[in-house]
């Protein structure tokens, strides 16, 4: 039997339309405050006095087209520090567009400390900051993450974008996790056609880089489909993650990726369509971790390496494109990757490469069913998220 209180949270998360003032101001059980419209979600997201206690959730879906969202040098800096339950609803149509080199951090969440967000699906959202300036950080939830237990689950990205130009990192959830006693938890996570473009270097699927000693990565059932793409001549692009450095943590667990590193996002004719440069990681870019902090387990990798240059065809890897030390991964794979070869053309059989590989199940041709009834073992023993095509390859339901 429902109690009172579970009932009147059902109704909440029933209700349509819109609130009678425009702002949020009731609290029902443990939804917190209910977002109805576009702009409710703005202020939401640009509150100056954001605290651990904030919990807020999504009533309904939220389309955002004709809404202008203003990023200014009041909001640009503004942390989030609260919980945001997306209730299985989904915003779509928002374009966040930094067109200031004074505005670090691009995201619906400038920057993040201790907070949390789930259950929400992302359409057509992309955060576009300024290609003129050099520390643009960008990711579609956070352009920082800085500080405390961060968490992001059973997020669903369906033709997302981010773009940034930072050597501080630009990624498709989050452009940078810095701090030595940050944790990021990152897990069930779907990405459809996600698009995410660095001018500069280190770029990753789902976060850009982690730049501090010390910080924490978790990720866990990852379904990745999309474009990685850094433009400079050092590169340091990854399928999920461009940079793991000395002394940090990268934790990976059940993840399909399919990952192209090649731009589609910028429409400016000095990038538009070209592919990224040099060390290109079908997870991570650079790994500079001791192996002990990088565990990877679980993992198929499909796609390209493509390097812009036949030159750095070499400066490429399925696991990461470069290494200090090696990651410690077991049951990981990859198959049918294209690579340049020295002549430009594709290859699906290069050799030499510098970076960290996978097991090669297949060179030329995706795995077979049985393989992946094999494979999938594994995915269905640690939770029932995962499902499988008629070939086979599994995925998480969109």
């Amino acid at each position: 039997m429902l109690t009172t209180g579970l009932s009147f949270a059902y109704w909440a998360s029933s209700v349509t339309g819109t609130s009678a003032q425009g702002t949020p101001i009731v609290s029902i059980g443990d939804w917190g405050i209910p977002i109805f419209t576009a702009q409710e979600f703005y202020d939401f997201a640009t509150k100056t006095n954001s605290v651990a206690t904030d919990s807020y959730y999504i009533a309904n879906d939220i389309d955002f087209t004709g809404f202008t969202w203003v990023y200014n040098a009041s909001n640009s800096t503004l942390t989030f520090r609260g919980t945001l339950n997306g209730n299985n609803k989904t915003l779509s149509n928002l374009t966040i567009t930094n067109s200031s080199t004074s505005y670090l951090y691009t995201g619906i969440f400038a920057r993040m400390n201790g907070g949390t967000v789930y259950d929400l699906t992302l359409d057509n959202v992309n955060t576009v900051a300024s290609l003129t300036g050099t520390s643009q950080r960008s990711g579609i939830i956070a352009g920082n993450v800085s500080g405390g237990t961060n968490t992001l689950s059973n997020i669903k990205l369906i033709n997302c974008g981010s773009q940034g130009n930072s050597t501080n990192g630009v990624g498709g959830l989050v452009g940078n996790v810095q701090t030595s006693t940050t944790i990021l938890n990152i897990y069930q996570i779907k990405a459809i056609n996600l698009k995410v473009f660095n001018k500069s270097a280190y770029v990753g699927g789902l976060v850009g880089r982690i730049s501090t000693s010390g910080a924490r990565v978790n990720m866990y059932d990852i379904d990745f489909e999309g474009q990685v793409y850094a433009y400079s001549t050092t590169g340091y692009s990854g399928g999920l993650i461009g940079y793991v450095p000395s002394g940090s943590y990268f934790t990976l667990n059940r993840a399909i990726i399919e990952v192209n590193f090649q731009n589609t996002l910028v429409t400016n004719a000095t990038y538009y369509l070209k592919y990224s440069n040099r060390y290109l990681g079908g997870i991570i870019g650079y790994n500079a971790a001791a192996s002990a902090n990088v565990n990877i387990s679980d993992v198929f990798m499909t796609g390209s390496l493509f390097n812009q240059t036949s030159t750095y065809r070499t400066a490429v890897g399925t696991i990461s494109g470069r290494d200090a030390t090696q990651a410690t991964h077991t049951n990981t794979y990859h198959a049918y990757v294209a690579y340049r070869s020295s002549t430009g053309t594709v290859s699906y059989t290069q050799t030499g490469q510098t970076g960290e590989m996978a097991t090669v199940v297949s060179a030329t041709s995706m795995p077979d069913n049985t393989w992946w009834n094999t494979f999938e073992i594994q995915f269905s023993a640690a939770n029932n998220y995962w499902l499988q095509d008629g070939t086979g390859r599994l995925y998480l339901p969109s």
